[in-house]
């Protein structure tokens, strides 16, 4: 493996592994020079370009939801609560599942530092959250019900299908049939 050169490369290789170490273990569960060592580069590097490490974290974790966001943006699936369907909501689902590390991330630091789940301060937050914009305010509770589901079938889905010996396509299936009729409701 190539070290990391210049601050770009740096940065990147630092937010990756990052990204990487709270997946795995929690934000809890790993120092400074073990992100510095899992990016090939010398722990004072992280401090220079990112200062501590509630910083660090804190940016691996709005990178992440930004590339999760462009990737549903530029995805050509309708995003609005009018154009929802089983069928669009299950290429979400697909769409979503792509980037398992993001949401075992965001788990780990919503389950341990709670106040990072400030709503809107993660861009997937306001997704959500602009998929009911505009409607009246009682929408709050479809909002947190589907974003609850989503999670919920992105963290638990595999052990869910598993575990009940239901097919993880019907699972998938389900899951998007219950977040689709909330968008029905309205």
């Amino acid at each position: 493996m190539t070290k990391p050169q210049g601050r770009d490369e740096v940065r990147t290789a630092v937010l990756s592994a990052t990204t990487e170490l709270v997946a795995e273990r929690g934000p809890d569960g790993f120092s400074v020079r073990e992100i510095a060592a899992r990016a090939g580069v010398n722990h004072a590097l992280v401090h220079r370009h990112f200062g501590t490490k509630a910083d660090v974290l804190e940016q691996a974790l709005a990178v992440e939801a930004d590339a999760v966001v462009t990737s549903m943006q530029s995805s050509g699936l309708p995003l609005t609560a009018d154009a929802a369907s089983p069928e669009s909501i299950s290429q979400l689902l697909d769409l979503l599942a792509e980037r398992p590390t993001y949401w075992r991330t965001l788990v780990h630091a919503v389950l341990d530092t709670p106040e990072s789940a400030v709503p809107g301060t993660a861009s997937t937050t306001e997704l959500f959250s602009s998929l009911w914009r505009g409607a009246e305010a009682e929408r709050a509770t479809d909002t947190a019900v589907a974003g609850a589901t989503v999670l919920g079938w992105l963290i638990f889905g595999p052990f869910m299908a598993e575990s009940t010996q239901v097919a993880p396509n019907d699972l998938r299936r389900a899951v998007a049939e219950q977040v689709a009729s909330l968008f029905e409701k309205r």
